[in-house]
């Protein structure tokens, strides 16, 4: 029979065991979280794999060194002759001419950011069953009219209603305010023309929406301010399962940074971090191309690698292939969480081992952990949000990359890299001059053709003893003539490339063929602009996105003190009363954000004084009719905008304003007062109103 347990020394039963995480199973779930997400990471890496070489070759057709095309070099070289290459290798620049000829149409400056209140629907008082036709019902008691009870609760929600909606419109002020100031000072031009080039070269461009620090007036002082900047999508990965960017469920971002200012950000030790610089080298020296290309040597600091994740799936231990010792130890942590990983090291660097072995909370965990695997920004409170905005102008149905601009027309463009390189070559050869000279000539001869000529002529004597014509002698080889066939083959597929991409010559203002008349000239030209407009709107539905993502960061993470330097101290008090009380999904929902259509494009001069030039013929009659009535701003107003459609000053165009009429003469002192309505007695003076009534007209001399 077993002992039953005895009494401890103080009385009772003894204490039972500790049911809490061990130290060792804490850290082997950390090392489980940080290798299944690298994992993880790696496979997306794989799925990436086929946008990453197109990226790759597009890239090298924009900006590779100039024998790429014909140099094999690592493991994925691609072969794209069967024979030997030319002597004189070219590469075409055409990638070139379409990034600087879309880019710099579609965004030439920042666009104006507007934010508009959702308004309610009108509802009538119909529509609550209220009849305004009906006669108020009568009190039996008192004999007087009842008020419908209806009637004010519909007159109490109305009045509800535009408190709301007054409210919305002032937070949408300060709102849109905030947006437009920070474009300038945080270079969102620059920003964004990069994220244009790559997403017309590699097929996508990435903003990513933050928060950084500026110094204050104050010494020593700092303020917050949110914005945009742009990073390479090739340091961005997204969920492998998903076949569409709106399904994903994790995304991860790529970052290099020197290992002290990591491990400052983090409050991590240095030599924790020292572990990645072995496993990272020793991987990139394999025979791994993910790694080799990922790899960067650190010049002046230790670099470490590391990635920032975003998941709406959990902390990482419900992922394929965990653990299942580990099920269910981090649900309390929910499904939005941020891991931050990096090779090497065996737990993620923002959730230390220190942080994970404080003292739990009645969810099992500590508070510290919680907090620190929160989102920086919750974008997860708006649907399909993430912390990066694509710019992306042609999706791919059933893949989540899209596809390059460039790459329609890759075919065409290597066809005219080879057969260009090639012609190079002939003409190179051709431009020999291969002179025969008969054996028995002697070396005389020969050196006389080979010495040095003079103003372009080269004196070649013969002996009359040869007894045989020049043309025996010496002759001159004629070598074959490049075919007009290959100039016609060549110049079809440069017209097919163009189609493709869309470089047709209208693009460049030029033409063929004259105009016949001004119909075909405005159709050509609508024509030329489908796909530019196309591009631009892709980019404005982006830049509106973007706006929204930067005013739900701004309400998460700004204070007073942070919007004061651009709202000012008033806008600052309603900031902090108004804006910091709403919640963030309402913030999302309530409000929508977008891009002044054609702000962002390079401003059509010629159209925009064509059109001034119209509503001056149009409007300017209209307007100069009410210049003698005193109303000269509506004038002015197009004056304004004809004047800056010319980039002239409009000051010397204003109408004045006339002068404010005289006041009235004041009245005498010692006189009696004026009779009422201003009208004078019959006497001259002022006198009282007469007591009763005017006497009736007879109706026979009334007026007719």
């Amino acid at each position: 029979m077993p002992e039953l347990p005895s009494e401890s020394e103080g009385g009772g039963l003894p204490p039972l065991p500790d049911d809490g995480i061990s130290q060792k199973k804490m850290e082997d779930a950390l090392r489980s979280i940080s290798t299944s997400w690298l994992s993880k990471i790696k496979q997306a890496e794989k799925h990436a794999r086929p946008f990453r070489e197109d990226a790759k070759e597009c890239m090298n057709f924009f900006d590779g060194h100039g024998d790429w095309f014909w140099k094999k070099a690592g493991n994925d070289s691609r072969d794209y002759s069967k024979i030997g290459p030319p002597s004189f290798r070219m590469t075409i620049n055409k990638a070139f001419e379409a990034v600087k000829l879309f880019g710099s149409v579609i965004y030439a400056r920042n666009p104006v950011r507007t934010v508009t209140p959702r308004k309610f629907p009108v509802i009538t008082p119909v529509s609550m069953g209220i009849d305004p036709t009906q006669p108020p019902q009568v009190d039996p008691m008192t004999g007087q009219p009842m008020q419908d009870p209806r009637i004010q609760a519909f007159i109490d929600l109305s009045q509800q209603v535009g408190n709301i909606e007054e409210m919305r419109q002032a937070v949408s002020g300060l709102m849109e305010a905030y947006l437009n100031y920070t474009p300038v000072e945080l270079n969102l031009k620059e920003h964004s023309r990069r994220v244009v080039d790559e997403a017309i070269i590699k097929g996508m461009g990435v903003w990513w929406t933050e928060l950084v620090e500026l110094p204050s007036a104050e010494p020593g002082q700092t303020y917050g301010i949110v914005g945009s900047f742009a990073d390479s999508v090739d340091n961005l990965v997204l969920d492998p399962d998903a076949d569409e960017q709106e399904d994903i469920l994790w995304c991860a971002k790529r970052c290099i940074h020197p290992i002290g200012e990591v491990a400052s950000q983090y409050g991590l030790n240095r030599e924790d971090l020292k572990g990645h610089l072995e496993s990272y080298v020793a991987r990139s020296e394999e025979e791994d191309r993910d790694y080799k290309t990922k790899k960067r040597n650190g010049k002046t600091n230790d670099l470490i690698v590391y990635w920032k994740i975003w998941s709406k799936t959990g902390f990482g231990h419900t992922l394929k292939g965990a653990p299942q010792e580990f099920q269910g130890m981090f649900d309390a942590l929910g499904q939005n969480c941020y891991i931050v990983v990096a090779e090497g090291v065996d737990y993620p660097l923002n959730c230390s081992k220190e942080i994970a072995l404080e003292q739990p909370d009645e969810s099992g965990l500590p508070p510290t952990l919680f907090s620190q695997s929160r989102w920086p920004i919750p974008f997860y409170s708006d649907i399909s949000s993430w912390p990066f905005t694509p710019c992306q102008f042609h999706r791919k149905p059933g893949y989540v990359w899209p596809i390059s601009h460039l790459k329609p027309g890759l075919s065409e463009l290597k066809f005219l890299n080879w057969a260009l390189s090639f012609l190079a070559t002939r003409i190179m050869v051709s431009s020999k001059t291969m002179v025969g000279v008969a054996k028995a000539s002697g070396d005389d001869i020969k050196d006389q053709i080979l010495k040095h000529e003079e103003n372009g002529f080269s004196i070649v004597e013969l002996s009359e003893t040869l007894g045989r014509s020049v043309g025996d002698i010496v002759s001159v080889f004629q070598l074959p003539q490049v075919t007009p066939d290959l100039w016609q083959i060549m110049q079809a597929v440069m017209d097919m490339f163009d189609k493709r991409v869309g470089l047709t010559e209208l693009v460049y203002g030029m033409t063929r063929n004259q105009f016949r008349s001004a119909a075909e000239a405005q159709v050509k030209s609508e024509q030329i602009s489908v796909r530019p407009d196309d591009m631009a709107n892709a980019l404005e539905d982006a830049m509106g996105v973007l706006a929204r993502k930067e005013a739900l960061a701004a309400r998460w993470l700004l204070q007073k003190e942070d919007v004061a330097p651009v709202l000012g101290p008033l806008g600052a008090e309603v900031w902090d009363s108004m804006v910091q009380n709403i919640e963030v999904n309402a913030l999302a929902r309530e409000y929508d954000y977008r891009i002044e259509a054609g702000s962002a494009r390079k401003p059509n001069k010629a159209g925009k004084v064509e059109q001034m030039q119209m509503a001056l013929q149009t409007l300017g009659p209209v307007l100069q009719s009410l210049i003698p009535m005193g109303v000269v701003d509506p004038f002015n107003n197009l004056i304004v905008e004809w004047a800056k459609s010319l980039d002239i000053d409009p000051k010397g165009f204003m109408i004045p304003k006339p002068p404010a009429p005289p006041p009235p003469p004041p009245a005498p002192a010692d006189g009696p007062p004026p009779a009422e309505g201003g009208a004078p007695s019959s006497d001259g003076g002022g006198g009282a109103p007469p007591s009763g009534p005017p006497p009736q007209v007879p109706p026979e001399l009334s007026p007719a």
